[in-house]
């Protein structure tokens, strides 16, 4: 059989439980429900990180953040860990990205041809239009883009990348192709009709308010984001434009999806759907990301459709906790390229064709922060200043509790059984479950881990980028 192809395709910001293959009724989207219906869905799939560029790093280094040290937005990666698209090229495959896949952030290595999402042009032009909407001070702005749904950044990209699509076949090698489109991240904006396909009135508002103590650092962030001046009206207004861009990523990844059956590749390759990080959309009050790694942060959603010409199981879902590392020996497995001894995932194939009917691991891990560069509010494309860490923000999460170690500001844990939007910390009520003691001491035991990995691997960090005027 000839080695197989990959597609790699991610939505930006996009939480788990925002997609309608994980339980969002409030719209429908072709290209997820499609390939969830002939793949496998990871329903309980979480990121290294609650921000864009520690979690990519982490998917094409195939380690987490405490090892190859990008815990923020203004780091680079490493300059001696070979990121996946190197791995892929020199094992004589075609490769290509587009989009949002943080060039600027030494992620660009090892791709015969690439688009950054703000490529001069019609793509550059789309995004500062999507960018120069909204108000600037607040974080739950939204509405329409002065554009056809053509003329927007992801109709865009997802033009340029059949075009990446057309050029990778005409190489007559196997190609790995990565296609990261920038919706639904904020400003939250998008070219109607997509505004208005959801009837805000459908929209039911997460809890917003803690029963019990909020820590200290949310009722800043509250102010900065200015909930309370919004109407019931505003708030709703800005889930159901959210869950629009969803859709309309959607429909442009359907016709990347579409381009690829029409040329007869489906046969032979492998379709992979993400997200890099969620949103708070509204839970706890706020709106946007930050650097404290929540549930409505680091759950994504992830499916893998298989190739045509394979015999597999289609239209399962596999329980158990994923991490989206896992896709670094996933994809490379896959493509029968040796897998570094080093890697922190597991093979998920290796795992649903084995042993599926047992836990891939007890527990999920995340790490964010450690940020001393010159931002404050970055609003509306951004986060809140009070979400930024200045240590390094550490969590773990099993299946019934997570445990957030937050040096600046306290530590968090939850009940993910009785308390799934984390409201309630279990801390400031004396008693504590003996299992988040066990997440607590688990979380220390893999800290100290990837330290020992980072020291064995010699890892050489990229810039650290906090320099005025360089932000």
């Amino acid at each position: 059989m000839d080695q197989p192809n990959l597609v790699y395709i991610t939505a930006d910001q996009l939480k788990a439980s925002a997609a309608p293959i994980l339980g969002n009724s409030l719209i429908s989207c072709p290209f997820m429900e499609g390939l969830a219906a002939e793949g496998i869905t990871f329903p309980e799939t979480y990121a290294a990180s609650t921000i864009c560029t520690p979690s990519r790093a982490s998917v094409f280094t195939g380690v987490h953040p405490l090892v190859h040290q990008v815990t923020c937005w203004q780091n680079k990666a490493p300059l001696n860990l070979p990121q996946m698209s190197e791995l892929f090229a020199s094992a004589r495959y075609y490769t290509a990205v587009s989009g949002h896949f943080e060039q600027g952030r030494n992620l660009s290595r090892g791709w015969h041809e690439q688009v950054d999402l703000r490529e001069p042009g019609p793509l550059a032009r789309a995004m500062e239009t999507k960018y120069s909407h909204g108000r600037k001070d607040v974080g739950w702005s939204s509405g329409a883009i002065d554009c056809a749904p053509g003329e927007g950044h992801s109709a865009l990209l997802a033009d340029r990348s059949i075009r990446m699509i057309d050029t990778a076949r005409r190489s007559r090698m196997p190609f790995f192709l990565h296609f990261s489109f920038n919706d639904p991240h904020p400003s939250y904006y998008v070219p109607p009709p997509y505004d208005s396909l959801v009837d805000p009135d459908q929209v039911v508002l997460p809890v917003m308010d803690h029963d019990g103590a909020r820590p200290a650092w949310q009722h800043q962030a509250l102010r900065e984001v200015r909930t309370d001046e919004a109407s019931q009206r505003d708030l709703k207004k800005v889930v159901a434009v959210y869950n629009g861009m969803i859709r309309y990523v959607d429909d442009q990844m359907n016709r990347v999806f579409q381009a690829l059956a029409e040329r007869d590749l489906l046969e032979n390759t492998w379709v992979v759907f993400a997200s890099d990080h969620g949103d708070f959309m509204g839970e706890k009050g706020l709106f946007e990301k930050c650097e404290v790694p929540y549930e409505c942060l680091t759950h994504v959603p992830l499916v893998i459709r298989p190739p045509t010409n394979r015999t597999a199981r289609r239209g399962i879902r596999i329980p158990g906790l994923v991490d989206l590392v896992d896709l670094f020996p996933t994809f490379l497995s896959l493509a029968g390229i040796p897998v570094p001894d080093y890697a922190q995932g597991r093979d998920l194939m290796d795992w649903v064709v084995r042993g599926a009917e047992r836990p891939l691991r007890d527990a999920v891990y995340s790490q964010v922060g450690d940020y001393h560069g010159h931002l404050k509010s970055t609003f509306p494309t951004g986060t809140f200043n009070s979400g930024r860490r200045n240590a390094l923000v550490r969590a773990g999460r099993s299946r019934e509790f997570s445990y957030i170690r937050d040096p600046q500001y306290g530590d968090e844990a939850y009940d993910l059984t009785r308390d799934p939007g984390e409201l309630d910390n279990l801390l400031q009520r004396g008693s504590v479950p003996a299992a988040v003691n066990q997440l607590r001491d688990d979380l220390d035991r893999w800290e100290e881990a990837c330290l020992d990995l980072r020291r064995q691997l010699n890892v050489i960090p990229g810039d650290r980028g906090f320099e005025p005027g360089w932000e």
